[in-house]
């Protein structure tokens, strides 16, 4: 490479560098600019413990950026030195789980009154995300968890960087979703019912819920043409198992079909067009995951074949 090739590449690597930098910069900047104005106005109320709950899209749906941003929100008021507490946000998450608590950005007067004495909160900092042209809208707002009144209110427009938009794209909720794709795996009714076709059967999931340490899915199958024979957790090394929100792995360990179950696998007779109720259970769950990001589910109607569900919100 001559002297002239290596200094534009030198300047171009540079620039990227740069161009990285400020973007990242933005919404920190902007982040440190809101809770620095929220934190003054925190302290000015004489508020001692402060959450900050996850923050949410307009209809309550939680994306990966939806998240992020919360988490660098709650440690940038966190430093601020205003002579208030933050609760930790995984200390947060089991509480709510614990108490059967919904607590995002659409939180209402109940949930926060009941959150604020559950937590020993004084006040807690809600916010939504909008996408809106280049930039992604955030509104945050912090709220008195005795009155549920809002102390503070505050507005700032976030850049759309590459980065921004991945996040952006990724749920972790899904709330009352269609998807009419067909490249989709898997599609959602307005019941928040998953539902999967394959080999002629339908698999439909009805909830995954969490108690200590166990994981219950509960779906209903059905044969779509004739009676047909179906075994669930099938072969010596069962591939049935569900990856949590950490990425935690868990393998099948019991599975019910109808009044029939086992700790490995179950075969029965379903008869055409009618529903059977199946339940799959794992063990030794995180009691901090909140949702399943994806559960696979081994099945042999003569084949063997594997059944995919993703982003299930834990009961």
């Amino acid at each position: 490479m001559n002297t002239k090739n290596r200094l534009f590449s030198i300047c171009g690597t540079a620039m990227l560098l740069a161009l990285l930098a400020s973007s990242a910069w933005g919404y920190e900047k902007e982040i440190e600019q809101l809770s620095a104005t929220m934190a003054e106005k925190i302290a000015d109320k004489g508020k001692k413990t402060v959450a900050v709950v996850d923050f949410t899209d307009l209809e309550g749906n939680v994306t990966q950026l939806d998240r992020f941003i919360a988490e660098e929100f709650s440690v940038a008021l966190a430093g601020a030195g205003k002579g208030f507490r933050v609760i930790d946000r995984t200390h947060l998450k089991s509480i709510i789980k614990e108490n059967k608590l919904s607590a995002t950005g659409l939180i209402d007067s109940a949930t926060a009154r009941k959150l604020g004495k559950i937590a020993g909160v004084d006040a807690l900092v809600t916010g939504t995300l909008t996408p809106f042209g280049d930039n992604v809208h955030l509104t945050v707002k912090v709220l008195d968890s005795d009155t549920a009144d809002i102390i503070d209110s505050a507005k700032e427009d976030i850049a759309k960087t590459p980065a921004i938009n991945e996040l952006l794209g990724k749920d972790l909720i899904t709330i009352e979703r269609i998807y009419n794709e067909p490249s989709k795996e898997y599609t959602v009714n307005q019941n928040a019912v998953l539902k999967v076709e394959k080999d002629n059967f339908i698999f439909e999931l009805h909830g995954c819920s969490l108690s200590g340490q166990k994981v219950i899915c509960s779906l209903s199958i059905t044969s779509k043409e004739k009676d047909m024979k179906i075994k669930l957790g099938w072969g010596d090394r069962p591939l049935s198992r569900i990856f949590d929100n950490y990425g935690n792995e868990y393998s099948l360990s019991g599975v019910q079909i109808a009044n029939k179950k086992d700790v490995k696998n179950v075969e029965s007779l379903l008869v055409a067009n009618i529903k059977t109720l199946s339940n799959l259970s794992f063990d030794g769950v995180a009691p901090q995951a909140n949702f399943i990001s994806l559960l696979e589910i081994e099945a042999n109607a003569g084949s063997n074949f594997i059944v995919k569900f993703r982003d299930i919100r834990l009961r």
